[in-house]
C-alpha cells in the first residue's frame, strides 16, 4: 500500500514538475516574508526555569528590593592611586551619567559619588555621619582626606575601592526586564570618553556577560555561509557533479527558510539556543537529500531512464525518509515539555525545519530532476565510483560478514573504556566559561576580580516574622555569623548586610563596648543607631539591604566564580549552617538568590531535563521504529548504535574533563534525535537486499549502497556542526565538537556493530513478509513503468555537468 501511495505521488510530481515547483516557490515566498519578524532577543526571564526554587527566590528578592543582576564598572588608575582630583572627577561623571539612564533607579547605583555612601566617625558629641564624597576633591590634600575616610570604613574596601587603592567601582543593580545589549551599549557610550589619560575603565557582571552572549549569537550570520560552503564540498565529493551538489544545498536552504518563516509568523524570539538551529537544519536537510539522490543514481544506472528512475527511487527511499524524518522531528518536538521557554522554541524550530525538509525533499528534488535530463554516462560513472570510500566499505563488509564477533568485541572494549570515563563526568556550568580566556570579556572580568571582592553576586533573603525582626540583637549576631561563614569560602570576597552598619555605628559611638560585643545587646539602642544613620541622609539609604520596617533584608555577597557546582555546594553548606544557627529566631533565610543562583538553577534544570529528554527521545524512537518495522527486535537494533554513541560521548567528556552543562547536555539529546536515521536507513536497505540475496551478500550490498550514503550524510552533519568550533564561543565549540563526535560514532556503529549483530542474531523480521526475489526486485521498476505508460513529458533542461 505504501509503495502504491509513493508511486502515485512520484507520478504526480514527474508529470507536473512545474506546478510542484511553483507551489514550493509560493510557499517559500510566503514564509520568507515572515522571516523579517524574527528578532534577536536574549532576555533573562525567557532563559530561566520559573518553577525552580532558586529562581522563585531570585524573583522574590527582586520584588522586595528591586534590581536584579549587577554590573560593576571599574575605574582603574594607570599610575599611582585612584585618589586624585582628575580620576575622582571621572568617577563622578560616570556615576552621574549612569544614574540618569532610562529605567535605572538612582538608589541602585553605588559609588564613591553616591549620596548614600557615608563616612562614619565617632566624635565627642556622638557620631559624625556624612556623605563620603559630596563634591569632587579639587586638591591633592582633599583627595588624600577622602582616601583616609574610605579606608576607615572596612565595608568599602574590596567593594567600592580596591585594597591597593588603585581602583574604584561603580555598582549598578539592573532591573530584571532590562535588555542587556542596550544597557551595555549605553554604558560603553558613557565610559568611552573617560578612557585614556590617567584611567582605564572596564565593565563586568552577569548583564555584561549576557550582552556578549548576544554578540556571539549574532555571529551565526557569518558561520552559516561557512557551513553552506563546507556542506557543498561534502556533496561534491559525494556526487562529483555540480547539479547533484547544488540540489541538496538548495533543498537545505529552503528548509531553513521555511522553518524560520514559521517561527517568524509565531513571533518567536531568536536567542542563543535557536540561533544554532539554522546550521543544524541545514546539515540535517542536506544529509537527507543525499539519500534521495544517491538512490536516484542507483535506479538510473539500472533503468537508464530519468523519470522512471525518479519514481523508482521515491518508491524505495520515500518510506525510509518519512520514517526517519518523523522520528527526528518527534524527538525535537519533545522539547516542548521543557520548563524553559527558549529551549521549547529551539525544539519547535528544529521540528519545523526537519518536517519542512521532508516535504521539500519529496517535492522539490524529484520535480527538479524531472525537468532535467538524466546524467550523462561520464557523470553517472563518476558518481558510482569512489577512489577511496568504496574500497574501505568493501573491506568493512568483509570483516563484518566474516568476523562479526570480533567487531562486537572491539566495540565492547571501546564502550567499556568510555563507560569508565563517564563515571568521571562532572556537572557544572559557568556563563563566563562559555567565552575564551583571551576574549575581552574574560580579561575585563579577571581584572575586576583581581581588584575587587568579585564580579558575581549571591543574594540571601532574610524574611522576618514581625516588623523590627532585623533590629533584634540575636538576629543581627546570627547574620554576622552567617557573613563570617560566607567569608570562610575562598571564592566569596565580601558580603554586606544591615549588621555591618549597626556594627559601624556601635564602634563609632561606643568603641569599648563594641570591642567586647560588636552587636549591641539592646534592641532600642540598635533602633536608635539605625535612626541616626537614616537622619544623616535619606530614610531609604539602606533600601538595597533592608526595608523601612526592618522586617526583611538581604545578604549581598560578592563571588569570584559563577560556577553552578560552587553555588550548589554553597547552598548545601548554608542550609546546614542556617538550620542550626537560626533555629528559634524570628527570621527565615532564603538561600541561593541572585543571578548566580538563577543561572545555577538554569544549568540544573537543563541538565536534568536533557537527561529526561534522552529517555523521551529513546522511547519515541523505539515505539516509532517498532511500528515501522513491526518488530520489537528491529526497534532495539535501531537503538544499539545510539547507545554506543551516547556512552562514547559521555566517556570522552569524562576523560577530557568537559563539564556536563547546558550546552553539552544538549548534544546527546540532539545526537540521539538525529543519529537514529543511520540505523533506520541501513535496516530498510537490508530488508530490501534480503529479497534477492543471502544474508552475507545483503550486508555487503547494503554497506556499499546505503553505507555510502550514510557516510556522506554523517559527514555533512558532522562538518556542518564543526563550523561552530570557529565561533570562539566555548558553548558552541563544545556543541559543535561533541555533536560531530556523536554523529561520527553513531554512523560508524550503524555500519559496523549493527550489521555484525544482524549476522549473529539473524532477526526474523528482516525476512518477514518477503515476496519472491523477482517480485521484490521489480516492484519499484514496475511502478515506474506503469507511471511511464501514462505519459511522461521529455525533460526540458540539459544533461548534468
Amino acid at each position: 500500500m505504501s509503495s502504491r501511495a509513493f508511486a502515485a505521488w512520484a507520478g504526480f510530481v514527474v508529470r507536473r514538475p512545474v506546478w510542484v515547483l511553483l507551489t514550493v516557490l509560493i510557499v517559500t515566498v510566503a514564509l520568507g516574508a515572515q522571516i523579517r519578524k524574527l528578532r534577536l532577543d536574549i532576555r533573562e526571564r525567557d532563559q530561566l526555569p520559573q518553577d525552580h526554587a532558586y529562581v522563585q527566590l531570585y524573583n522574590r528578592i527582586n520584588d522586595h528590593f528591586g534590581g536584579g543582576a549587577i554590573v560593576l564598572i571599574a575605574v582603574i588608575a594607570r599610575q599611582g592611586t585612584i585618589f586624585t582630583p582628575d580620576s575622582l572627577a571621572s568617577v563622578d561623571r560616570i556615576a552621574r551619567a549612569v544614574e540618569g539612564l532610562p529605567g535605572i533607579n538612582k538608589g541602585n547605583v553605588l559609588s564613591l559619588a553616591s549620596s548614600r555612601i557615608k563616612a562614619l566617625e565617632g566624635t565627642a558629641d556622638g557620631v559624625d555621619v556624612h556623605t563620603l564624597m559630596p563634591d569632587v576633591p579639587s586638591t591633592t590634600a582633599a583627595a588624600d582626606a577622602l582616601r583616609a575616610d574610605v579606608f576607615r570604613n572596612d565595608l568599602y574596601v574590596g567593594t567600592l575601592v580596591s585594597a591597593d587603592a588603585t581602583a574604584t567601582a561603580i555598582i549598578l543593580e539592573v532591573p530584571v526586564d532590562t535588555y542587556y545589549p542596550t544597557l551595555h551599549g549605553a554604558l560603553e557610550a558613557i565610559v568611552a570618553p573617560e578612557r585614556g589619560g590617567g584611567v582605564d575603565v572596564v565593565l563586568a557582571g552577569a548583564p555584561i556577560v549576557m550582552s556578549y552572549l548576544d554578540r556571539y549569537t549574532a555571529q551565526m550570520a557569518l558561520l552559516f555561509p561557512f557551513a553552506v560552503v563546507v556542506i557543498a564540498l561534502v556533496h561534491y565529493e559525494a556526487f562529483r557533479t555540480a547539479q547533484a551538489m547544488v540540489l541538496p544545498l538548495v533543498t537545505a536552504l529552503l528548509s531553513v527558510a521555511w522553518a524560520l518563516g514559521i517561527m517568524g509568523s509565531l513571533r518567536a524570539p531568536v536567542d542563543t539556543w535557536s540561533a544554532i538551529a539554522p546550521v543544524a537544519i541545514l546539515a540535517i536537510a542536506a544529509g537527507h537529500a543525499v539519500q534521495v539522490l544517491k538512490r536516484y543514481y542507483e535506479e538510473y544506472a539500472v533503468l537508464g531512464d530519468n523519470q522512471r528512475a525518479i519514481v523508482a527511487s521515491i518508491v524505495r527511499v520515500g518510506p525510509v525518509m518519512v520514517t526517519a524524518g518523523v522520528i527526528a522531528a518527534a524527538g525535537f518536538a519533545s522539547l516542548a515539555t521543557f520548563q524553559i521557554s527558549s529551549v521549547r522554541v529551539f525544539g519547535l524550530l528544529m521540528a519545523c525545519g526537519i518536517l519542512s525538509a521532508l516535504i521539500i525533499e519529496m517535492t522539490f528534488i524529484p520535480a527538479c530532476r524531472a525537468l532535467l535530463k538524466g546524467p550523462a554516462q561520464r557523470e553517472a560513472v563518476r558518481e558510482r565510483e569512489s577512489r577511496w570510500l568504496t574500497p574501505l566499505l568493501q573491506m568493512l563488509a568483509r570483516v563484518v560478514v566474516a568476523r562479526p564477533w570480533a567487531v562486537l568485541a572491539v566495540a565492547a572494549v571501546i564502550v567499556a573504556f568510555c563507560a569508565i570515563g563517564a563515571t568521571r563526568l562532572h556537572v557544572d556550568s559557568s556563563l563566563r566559561g562559555y567565552f575564551a580566556e583571551s576574549s575581552q570579556m574574560r580579561q575585563d572580568d579577571a581584572l575586576i576580580n583581581q581588584k575587587f571582592a568579585g564580579t558575581s553576586i549571591v543574594k540571601l533573603l532574610l524574611e522576618g516574622h514581625t516588623n523590627g525582626a532585623l533590629e533584634q540583637p540575636e538576629v543581627l549576631r546570627a547574620i554576622a555569623d552567617l557573613q563570617a561563614f560566607l567569608a570562610a569560602s575562598p571564592d566569596i570576597g565580601k558580603s554586606m548586610t544591615v549588621a555591618d552598619y549597626v556594627q559601624r555605628m556601635h564602634k563609632a559611638m561606643s568603641p569599648e563596648d563594641a570591642a567586647a560585643s560588636p552587636i549591641p545587646d539592646r534592641q532600642p539602642l540598635i533602633a536608635q543607631y539605625l535612626f541616626l544613620y537614616s537622619m544623616s541622609g535619606q530614610p531609604d539609604d539602606l533600601s538595597n539591604l533592608v526595608d523601612l520596617d526592618y522586617r526583611d533584608g538581604i545578604v549581598l555577597a560578592f563571588s569570584k566564580t559563577d560556577g553552578a557546582a560552587f553555588v550548589h555546594g554553597l547552598v548545601r553548606d548554608l542550609n546546614a549552617f542556617v538550620a542550626e544557627r537560626f533555629k528559634g529566631l524570628p527570621v527565615t533565610v532564603g538561600i541561593a538568590g541572585g543571578a548566580m543562583g538563577a543561572q545555577a538553577a538554569l544549568n540544573e534544570v537543563v541538565v536534568q531535563e536533557k537527561i529526561r529528554n534522552i529517555i523521551q527521545v529513546t522511547v519515541i524512537i523505539f515505539v516509532l521504529s517498532a511500528v515501522a518495522f513491526r518488530s520489537l527486535v528491529g526497534a532495539l537494533l535501531v537503538l544499539v548504535p545510539l547507545a554506543v554513541a551516547v556512552v562514547v560521548n559521555f566517556g570522552v567528556m569524562g576523560w577530557t574533563h568537559t563539564w556536563l552543562s547546558m550546552s553539552t547536555a544538549a548534544v546527546t539529546a540532539m545526537g540521539v534525535s538525529i543519529g537514529a536515521d543511520f540505523a533506520i536507513y541501513l535496516i530498510f536497505r537490508l530488508r530490501e537486499e534480503l529479497a534477492t540475496h543471502g544474508l552475507g551478500e545483503a550486508v555487503r550490498q547494503s554497506l556499499l549502497t546505503s553505507g555510502k550514503a550514510i557516510f556522506f550524510v554523517s559527514s555533512a552533519v558532522t562538518l556542518g556542526y564543526l563550523t561552530l568550533v570557529f565561533s570562539n564561543f566555548s558553548a558552541w565549540m563544545h556543541l559543535g565538537g561533541l555533536t560531530a563526535l556523536i554523529m561520527t560514532v553513531s554512523s560508524l556503529a550503524a555500519v559496523s556493530v549493527l550489521p555484525a549483530l544482524v549476522m549473529i542474531v539473524r532477526p526474523h523480521f528482516l525476512w518477514r513478509g518477503q515476496r519472491s526475489p523477482e517480485l521484490a526486485l521489480g516492484e519499484s521498476h514496475r511502478y515506474a513503468d506503469r507511471i511511464a505508460s501514462q505519459g511522461l513529458k521529455e525533460p526540458k533542461w540539459g544533461r548534468e555537468s
